[in-house]
């Protein structure tokens, strides 16, 4: 049913609020739909240095190795911290279409900025001593030479978009990072992917997609690294992914899927959830996000910069709070703590807001129930949402269902505050543990909206879901 990530609109970031992310329901009818990524296989060093390229296509995130090449990441981040890197651009580019001669690829940058609508080298501070010690892998980030001295890296740096190591390692080049996850390599190959020209003494000279070749460029055709900036987590609320109410009003239940707003705390490109080897458990790690409670870790539904989704552990049931960390490349946010609650549902909307039309399909043919497809009496209907506590039998967090799980408290659906008898109310069959399917036979009504709820123990979701019949 779940096209993957639904969350929310009502709770937002205040840095972020143009950048929210929303849940894509109309790829329903009880289908799981996973986004495999494999995990990049790039530094575990977790307590290492971590930036950020903020680029003109997108964020590379980049863990760098001070405790391998401590000159090469001091020399660095001296250009990063009095932000001589701001508004450089990448002014090289070697790829297998626009230079099919190369024995290696990469993006090189650092050392150039924007003059007059041209490139303009700006003085470098002193090299550095050489300390080559990893190898110019895919998706390391290097230090450029001058020549054939080793001992001359200064400002310049690039990324190898391809193992270079048969290439550069003989030349010593001292590799000193690598990117961090999938989403920053497909943002690096994106730029290595651009057209190049000879222009202005250079060859292999990227430009976006906007120059026109043998025209003079503009400001907007280079392609900049507007900031390189140390990464900082944090967040700033939880609301319930259905409902859209914050959880520091409501408590949180095991169980419950929630949406965490904040920055730093995922990739700058949306990246969906992804199962583990076995492909029946979503993964509790996800591009570097990982979210706790009371130290274990939540199966993530997707991850964001500015926002991310998590199931929450049914471990915390009985708990009377819990505290919530969220780690993205092993740097932690601060701990907040919120009361527990054995239930908190909610129902999923079209609108995404936690207001107006349910989450609805119809049982036969997976069609959306809405004002332009209403329902009728007596049509057997799928409804989806979350927060429904914990059930029996029990699943592993992050598993895939494939039972009848159902709340262990009692449980009903209601329409216009009445209750209406449900075929079955529980766990959703293939989704992620902690997604709500309810199946029920709409009742004799009259056409036009009517008030869904459903009530697990003594919680009812919110007010303001409708059901359209016809």
């Amino acid at each position: 049913m779940l096209s993957c990530v639904w969350i929310g609109k009502g709770l937002e970031s205040t840095s972020r609020n143009s950048r929210e992310v929303r849940f894509d329901l109309l790829n329903t009818k009880r289908r799981f739909l996973p986004f495999f990524i494999a995990l990049a296989g790039f530094s575990s060093a977790l307590s290492a240095q971590t930036v950020r390229f903020n680029t003109s296509l997108g964020g590379i995130d980049v863990v760098l190795t001070p405790s391998v090449t401590p000159q090469t990441v001091a020399n660095f981040m001296n250009y990063v911290t009095t932000g001589e890197y701001n508004n450089t651009i990448i002014h090289r580019s070697l790829n297998s279409v626009n230079y099919t001669t190369a024995t290696f690829y990469l993006i090189q940058g650092g050392g150039y900025i924007i003059k007059s609508h041209l490139p303009y080298l700006f003085q470098p501070n002193n090299p550095v001593p050489n300390e080559f010690k990893a190898s110019n892998v895919r998706g390391t980030i290097a230090m450029a030479l001058t020549g054939s001295d080793i001992n001359s890296a200064n400002d310049q740096w690039y990324f190898n978009t391809s193992d270079n190591s048969a290439s550069l390692d003989a030349q010593t080049f001292t590799a000193f990072g690598s990117v961090a996850n999938n989403p920053s390599l497909a943002v690096m190959d994106a730029i290595n992917a651009l057209p190049t020209y000879t222009f202005d003494g250079f060859s292999d000279f990227p430009f976006m997609s906007n120059y026109i070749a043998g025209h003079t460029p503009v400001d907007n055709n280079y392609v900049y690294v507007n900031s390189i900036a140390t990464l900082a987590p944090s967040f700033s609320g939880v609301a319930n992914a259905a409902t859209a109410i914050p959880n520091s009003t409501t408590g949180i239940s095991p169980g419950e899927i929630i949406t965490i707003y904040g920055s730093n705390i995922g990739p700058t490109t949306v990246t969906s959830l992804e199962l583990d080897s076995t492909g029946a458990n979503v993964v509790s790690l996800l591009e570097g996000t990982q979210v706790t409670f009371n130290g274990v870790a939540g199966p993530m539904i997707f991850t964001f910069d500015g926002q991310v989704a998590v199931v929450v552990p049914y471990e915390i049931a009985g708990q009377s709070t819990v505290n919530v960390v969220v780690s993205y490349l092993g740097l932690q946010t601060s701990s907040k703590q919120f009361n527990v609650v054995p239930a908190n549902p909610g129902l999923f909307t079209l609108s995404q807001t936690g207001k107006g039309d349910a989450a609805i399909v119809h049982a036969n043919d997976g069609s959306v129930v809405s004002t332009s497809n209403p329902a009728s009496p007596g049509d057997v209907l799928e409804l989806y949402g979350a927060g429904y506590g914990v059930a029996s039998p029990s699943f592993a967090d992050g598993a895939l269902v494939t039972g009848l799980p159902r709340p262990v408290a009692s449980n009903a659906l209601l329409i216009d505050g009445k209750t209406v008898p449900t075929l079955y109310l529980g766990g959703a069959g293939g989704e992620v543990n902690g997604v709500m399917q309810v199946n029920f036979v709409v009742p004799q009504l009259t056409a036009g909206s009517h008030l869904i709820q459903v009530q697990v123990g003594s919680a009812i979701s919110p007010a303001g879901v409708t059901l359209q019949t016809k």
